[in-house]
């Protein structure tokens, strides 16, 4: 008998119940049952992928690619919710597949973040906010999985998301990127306005789900020590005291740093310390800027070496907490 912690879910989309009544519930006797669920994971975060790699490589302005890159999402949202409910079909639920799902999810997002930044054709700032924040979300709901034994998604999560930044997809294809400033909604500009949601949103989410965990008497130190981490980031990014691209590699290696750090430790049933490699991160990053701002000189190589320093680290210490799930997951699916 499996040892695996129950999954709990609460999902509270308002897209959702039309979107499995509608495009899931119809297509899933389409699906043969010997396809294991595991592989339209596998497949939808593929397509995902797929469809930030042609923005990335084409950086394009309006036009085809939009409609090629929302059409690759489309697919994947599908893929990312028929996996669950072809793997209940079948009776094929795992942990396996949970951990695979939640931890492919954190790639995901990222992916989005990459997509919604191309899309709107974001400014360097905003780059670095989103970078930070999107996949951070995500981070953060394994976080208060972890503590709280209940995986819980909002009102506006998942399926709104996709379908909001494929809305901006086809009408970036049809008007190109730089139509979003030249939309007024009173003091701001549309492109403002998309960038200012998904920022404003995901920080209230944040802290409700703080909330929600010191609410059950769990300790919040963890997240802070990530949140804290975060907000070096973003203070030494947007302020140009690294690089963007120092500052989205910084936020994605913290990200999946922490995600898989709770995905493993809710595994083993393990609870979640602070980690110190947050701290670090937090005082070398964000020692960047007070040091500037204080007047000390440093010199410019050591705002690209230390980043990239920290990222690796970020990096390589995900990898082991991925390595150390899959190995609790064959203790508890031998």
């Amino acid at each position: 008998m499996s040892d695996a912690p129950v999954y709990r879910a609460d999902d509270r989309s308002l897209l959702l119940p039309f979107y499995k009544r509608w495009l899931i519930e119809p297509t899933l006797p389409l699906i043969p049952a010997r396809i294991h669920p595991n592989s339209i994971t596998h497949t939808g975060h593929l397509l995902c992928l797929g469809a930030a790699a042609l923005l990335v490589a084409t950086n394009p302005r309006r036009g085809w690619v939009f409609f090629a890159a929302m059409l690759l999402l489309q697919a994947y949202n599908w893929c990312d919710n028929a996996d669950g409910a072809h793997a209940r079909r079948t009776r094929q639920s795992s942990a396996t597949g949970e951990f695979l799902d939640h931890g492919l999810d954190l790639l995901n997002t990222t992916y989005i973040a990459i997509m919604t930044i191309y899309v709107l054709g974001s400014s360097p700032e905003y780059t670095v906010m989103l970078a930070i924040l999107i996949p951070g979300a995500a981070a953060m709901t394994c976080w208060e999985q972890t503590e709280t034994g209940v995986f819980r998604m909002g009102l506006l999560n998942q399926i709104e998301s996709v379908a909001v930044l494929s809305l901006t997809m086809i009408i970036a294809g049809l008007y190109g990127t730089d139509a979003w400033r030249q939309v007024h909604l009173g003091p701001v500009t549309l492109w403002q306005a998309l960038h200012l949601w998904p920022i404003a949103t995901i920080l209230f989410g944040k802290v409700r789900s703080l909330q929600r965990v010191a609410s059950v008497d769990r300790p919040i130190a963890p997240a802070l020590a990530f949140l804290a981490a975060q907000a070096a980031i973003a203070f030494a990014g947007v302020r140009g005291d690294v690089s963007t691209l120092s500052a989205v590699a910084l936020a994605t290696g913290a990200n999946l740093f922490f995600g898989a750090r709770m995905l493993s430790l809710r595994l083993r049933g393990e609870r979640s310390p602070v980690d110190p490699i947050f701290l670090v991160t937090a005082g070398l990053i964000g020692g960047i800027p007070l040091l500037r701002m204080a007047g000390i000189g440093i010199d410019p190589s050591v705002g690209v070496a230390l980043p990239a320093m920290v990222a690796v680290v970020l990096g390589l210490s995900s990898m082991r907490y991925v390595r150390a799930g899959f190995a609790s997951l064959q203790r508890l699916e031998p």
